[in-house]
């Protein structure tokens, strides 16, 4: 009799850990699918940008009828990059476009070009906060894998941290990653 009450304990114990595992295991998953639809809101936001600013940058050249300018986005579209080096390009050629708009009087009285700038900020404030989601997800993931006991689940399912998408490496030499 005592050894049916030992394996009736043991057998507890181990469908107890089962369940403990299980949940921990549904709380990693869902910090990834979180992360995942996140960074492919934030894909699909930078490519409607990067369209946005093609359109811009047509419109711009035909004001101004300079082909020379804006080459690199010919190449650009070519190169495969990371999310966060796609945004951070972007966001070069929007400061060229920006400057560009300031110190040209037809181009700021350009209807098309303004409603075009118009969306381009709409859509910045759009990508700021599917970024921020992005984080808040990766912290909460990042969490999981690196404290117990869901460290040892993450361990038995070798995860590993996510970074930020930003592409800052906190634990890097690299100090040109915090470029603003």
């Amino acid at each position: 009799m005592n050894l049916l009450k030992i394996i009736f304990i043991i057998i507890i114990v181990i469908v107890i850990l089962l369940f403990a595992f299980c949940f921990v295991y549904n709380k990693i998953k869902m910090q990834i699918l979180k992360i995942n639809a996140s960074e492919s809101e934030i894909d699909e936001s930078l490519r409607f940008k990067y369209d946005l600013i093609t359109k811009i940058i047509a419109e711009i050249k035909k004001v101004e009828k300079d082909e020379k300018k804006f080459k690199e986005i010919d190449k650009f579209k070519d190169e495969e990059v990371s999310s966060f080096e796609f945004e951070r390009k972007l966001i070069d050629i929007e400061k060229e476009i920006y400057t560009i708009k300031n110190e040209n009087n037809q181009i700021q009285k350009n209807s098309t070009i303004n409603d075009l700038w118009y969306e381009i900020t709409s859509i910045n404030t759009k990508i700021k906060a599917e970024k921020k989601y992005y984080n808040e997800s990766t912290t909460v993931y990042n969490k999981l894998v690196t404290t117990y006991p869901s460290k040892l689940v993450a361990l038995l399912m070798k995860l590993e941290e996510k970074k930020y998408f930003d592409g800052k490496d906190m634990y890097d030499e690299n100090i040109k990653d915090f470029k603003i």
